[in-house]
């Protein structure tokens, strides 16, 4: 990753892993992101860990004494060790549990890593909502104060990546109440599901870093903005049938969502140079490398398999079209622009009340103050 020019690195920690008893965090495991920090440092990679509440696809990693077994959540499987647990995941903004669970890993991660030269920021979620959805707005704004206080106090940058639904789903996340307690905030855009139109057209992607920046600040300055984004590109070639029906309880589910990597890269271009125009401080592919073997075979790919192919290497570690793409924009370190949050202003309960059109009537806005274009990308100048 450093010799392709990439100075940052997420790492995505699975709470399960690390935490298999309530008791207290596994020691190994520390041991193997202690390994994992000092080779970064070694090679001048910044490293973001990612923690807590992880969506992925429709999975999310907890321990097995985090599974309430009574309240089974439809879209929605929790992942311990690899494999389904029945139920559905505790309410990790209220659950006294979940909550006590959450600060003995933090403490025990920030007692031997607090200040490590490697270690960027402390991400607290990957699209938290999208598989634990906050019951009220306070709950999951208390929780974030929570864990960020922790964290600050020990003299270190916090984060939280939201996920796109956030934004254009009515779903108790306001990024407006999270900002003030965060040093940069984080959004997951997958072009391909965002439901806004083509989804190789950067313009819907671009709409949603401005409108992400304008719900973080309903007025002044935005928190610093990362976007997490990416295509599943790759071969076209449509997957043998199967022989024979599949056995009770298997699902077989067609790729129709990846896309060429020539095609890829097109977007990668404009969508990067887009995003560096109207103000997004960090960059973030949503993945290094494609998944094969037996791994695609496990949640979340089963039912999802595209999602493994979105990195920027093969499985075999050759560079993709678009890889090198991302690449070319690492190495070039472009400046950081001022953020250009849109729109001007915005009653955030105004506009989350009225979801989903509110948001398609603004993507509508927005397309026309660039001059009506699919691909606009609302430049300086106006022109993308």
């Amino acid at each position: 990753m450093r010799a392709a020019g990439f100075p940052v690195v997420r790492v995505h920690l699975g709470w399960d892993s690390f935490m298999p008893s309530h008791r207290g965090v596994s020691r190994h495991r520390l041991a193997e992101l202690e390994t994992l920090l000092n080779a970064a440092r070694e090679l001048s990679l910044g490293v973001i860990p990612v923690l807590f509440v992880q969506s992925h696809g429709d999975c999310v990693l907890l321990p097995r004494y985090m599974v309430d077994r009574a309240a089974v959540r439809p879209g929605v499987r929790v992942v311990c060790d690899g494999n389904v647990e029945p139920g559905g995941p505790r309410d990790a903004y209220a659950d006294p549990l979940m909550q006590e669970a959450a600060v003995v890993w933090l403490e025990a991660l920030l007692d031997a890593f607090a200040n490590h030269p490697a270690v960027v920021a402390w991400d607290i979620g990957h699209d938290p909502a999208s598989t634990v959805r906050p019951r009220r707005i306070a709950q999951l704004v208390a929780w974030v104060e929570l864990i960020a206080e922790r964290v600050h106090a020990r003299g270190d940058r916090c984060r939280l990546t939201l996920g796109a639904a956030d934004l254009l789903l009515a779903r108790a996340v306001r990024p407006a109440l999270l900002a003030p307690h965060l040093d940069a905030l984080g959004v997951v855009v997958p072009p391909q599901h965002l439901g806004l139109g083509d989804p190789l057209d950067p313009a819907p992607s671009v709409f949603l870093a401005q409108l992400a920046m304008r719900l973080a600040a309903a007025e002044g300055t935005p928190p610093p903005l990362a976007v997490v984004t990416g295509v599943a590109a790759g071969s076209l070639e449509e997957p043998s049938p199967a022989p024979e029906p599949p056995p009770p309880g298997v699902v077989v589910v067609e790729d129709r969502v990846t896309v060429a990597e020539d095609a890829a890269a097109r977007h990668a271009a404009k969508l990067l140079t887009r995003l560096g125009e109207v103000g997004v401080s960090g960059l973030e592919a949503t993945a290094w490398c494609d998944l094969a073997g037996r791994v695609v075979e496990a949640p979340p790919y089963d039912r999802r398999p595209w999602l493994g192919r979105h990195g920027l290497l093969r499985s075999d570690g050759d560079t993709k079209a678009p890889g090198e793409v991302w690449a070319a924009a690492a190495r070039a370190e472009p400046a950081v622009t001022a953020a250009e949050p849109w729109p001007g202003r915005l009653d955030a309960d105004d506009y989350y009340a009225a979801l989903p059109d509110s948001a398609r009537d603004l993507l509508s806005e927005w397309r026309r103050e660039r001059g009506g274009g699919g691909e606009a990308a609302g430049g300086r100048d106006g022109s993308g």
